[in-house]
């Protein structure tokens, strides 16, 4: 059995598939089957799957300079071939790679052990002593669903996070959820001016509100204030509890979670909090720095994933220079879209990507015109390859590093961000506003980019000078 699943962004402002938004979704917040069923239908609809390979892994990568070409090697069910392409393009995502954290005894343990990103459906949690380790996203919605029908939960945190309203909930009065109605539904699919005014409601809510991730701005003075107020009321005034749960940093410092139910099961007898860290896992369960051992019939890790952005198989470039020791230290892309010294490789959600601010959906669309715009160029200008300057690059990212100071993204928390870290570079989100990200990659900035093309004369695109004619 899996917890249920739910949407924490306004459904309908985020939809799967920006050609396909549909009018009838159950709730403002929809459910993870329903969205699920919405893109399964979709994909059938459009016959998406046409050129989708599935179970076939990238194990190697290498890009040949002379032919402009991408090598690879594939494997699929056991066996390894090569293919290869003009252009590579990782949609991976910066969230794909789960890991479990590094705690001594893990393997050890006698219990079931779970991820949450590899959930295993037969894992029956009723009637057992469950841990959690974890309070992130995840964390937040699999505790309080477990702690329904658990004996007993506990849940293991390094430190607090914001639990905050629902993202975008100012639009339903700040409900927690709030289902369409029939008469509503009908409205969207009969005027789809309607649905578009409603998505167009939410993502405006979101734009306007930038400055609250703006430090010590007189809306993040609010949200501070109103965020811990919400937080105390939801845990039924327990100012020691609270004082456990609440961070000191800035909101939206770690990624806003809503995670309605999660402070409110702290306030259940079946249901408790440990903030002593972790030593070790025994045989029967977890050792804790203060001495308590807590044996579990069960732990759930939602310990996160690989927020490197490094690949998982070896990517080389030019030189033979592989993007996982480019980037051991430090992702650094341009315009969170490409790398230098790695020609027509293009990244969706790259590092400094626009994942704290506005509609990721909305920004994938963006990225993919982008891309396309490049690929028309590649195509019809007769190029071999382009790849962003070093130059360029290395003044994007100074920027960029200089600017974030500005921003909560930076703030005294500890967050994947920063790839786990309480400081240093701020690695996954971009330097600003969701709509300054539409703007800069609105248009392609050949300026930046080193171009070879296929023949000697840049111009010799052009033919035997009849282009269009047709004589």
């Amino acid at each position: 059995m899996a917890p249920v699943w739910e949407e924490d962004l306004p459904t309908a402002v985020t939809p799967k598939v920006p050609f396909e938004p549909n009018p009838n979704w159950s709730a403002f917040y929809a459910g993870g089957p329903e969205i699920q069923a919405y893109l399964t239908r979709t994909v059938k609809k459009y016959n998406l799957d046409r050129d989708v390979k599935l179970s076939h892994e990238i194990i190697h990568a290498n890009f040949d300079e002379r032919e402009g070409i991408w090598n690879l090697k594939i494997s699929h069910k056991g066996n390894v071939f090569d293919d290869w392409c003009n252009v590579l393009v990782s949609a991976t995502g910066f969230l794909s790679h789960w890991k479990w954290p590094d705690i001594p005894g893990l393997h050890g343990f006698k219990g079931v052990k779970v991820h949450s990103a590899a959930w295993d459906e037969d894992f029956d949690y009723k009637g057992k002593k469950i841990a959690v380790i974890g309070n992130g996203s995840s964390a937040i919605q699999i505790m309080p669903e477990v702690a329904k029908s658990a004996a007993h939960v506990v849940n293991f945190i390094r430190s607090p996070t914001w639990i905050t309203p629902g993202l975008g909930s100012a639009v339903i009065g700040g409900e927690v959820n709030r289902l369409y109605g029939e008469e509503e539904k009908r409205r969207f699919r009969e005027e789809p001016g309607e649905l578009n005014r409603h998505r167009k409601e939410i993502q405006q809510g979101s734009n306007k509100a930038f400055g609250l991730f703006v430090k010590d701005s007189e809306a993040q003075k609010a949200a501070f204030e109103s965020t811990s107020k919400m937080m105390l009321d939801r845990l039924g005034g327990d100012e020691e509890l609270a004082a456990k749960l609440t961070p000191t940093w800035e909101v939206g410092c770690r990624r806003a979670t809503p995670g309605p139910g999660y402070l409110e099961a702290f306030t259940q007898s079946n249901v408790s909090l440990t903030t002593s860290p972790i030593s070790l896992i025994t045989p029967s369960g977890i050792l804790t720095k203060d001495g308590t051992h807590h044996a579990v019939d069960a732990i759930i890790y939602a310990t996160g994933f690989d927020v490197s952005h490094r690949p998982p198989f070896p990517l080389l470039g030019l030189n033979n220079l592989d993007l996982r020791d480019y980037w051991k230290d430090e992702p650094l892309g341009y315009l969170s879209v490409a790398c230098p010294h790695f020609p027509n490789l293009f990244f969706y959600s790259g590092p400094n990507a626009p994942v704290g601010h506005g509609s990721l959906m909305a920004a994938l669309s963006w990225i993919t015109r982008y891309i396309s715009l490049w690929l028309r160029k590649i195509a019809s200008e007769d190029i071999l390859f382009v790849a962003p300057t070093s130059e360029a690059t290395e003044e994007f990212n100074a920027y960029g590093d200089e600017i974030m100071e500005r921003f909560v993204w930076s703030g005294g928390c500890r967050s994947w961000y920063k790839k786990g870290r309480v400081d240093g570079r701020v690695t996954a989100v971009w330097q600003g506003s969701a709509i300054g990200f539409k703007e800069a990659i609105g248009e392609l900035r050949p300026e930046d980019f080193k171009i070879v093309w296929r023949t000697g004369n840049r111009w010799r695109w052009m033919g035997m000078g009849g282009r269009g004619w047709r004589g």
